[in-house]
């Protein structure tokens, strides 16, 4: 009987957008996608999201925020956020930057969550 693929076997589970942005760090420094992560080679090789500095947390944020195509968040204090705004908000690690990190974090665990199921 032949297998389904595990991203097809995930519809439903984890947003298609989520499959192609970035959620760790390889070995080597590159920035490796739930889709990666997903293939039984790669996620011995994806660093824990503990691991990572935070720096290379915000780094990782930031690309997220990057790679889609709309981003918009609505905070109490902070007012609306846009995607060049988020991004600047993280790489200065302001207390706004923090937070965007931290919610990125969750959704990442999250995902890692949903497809070690």
């Amino acid at each position: 009987m032949a297998k389904k693929s595990t991203t097809k076997s995930l519809a439903g589970q984890v947003p298609p957008e989520q499959l192609d942005l970035p959620v760790s760090i390889d070995n080597t420094g590159k920035f490796v996608t739930l889709r990666e992560v997903m293939q039984p080679t790669m996620a011995a090789k994806a660093a824990a999201l503990t691991s990572l500095t935070p720096e290379k947390k915000a780094e990782l944020t930031a690309r997220r925020i990057a790679a889609q195509p709309k981003y918009q968040m609505a905070m109490v204090g902070g007012g609306m956020i846009d995607k060049d705004r988020a991004i600047e908000e993280v790489k200065s690690q302001s207390e706004i930057g923090r937070l965007l990190v931290e919610i990125e974090q969750r959704v990442i665990n999250h995902l890692m969550q949903t497809i070690s199921q």
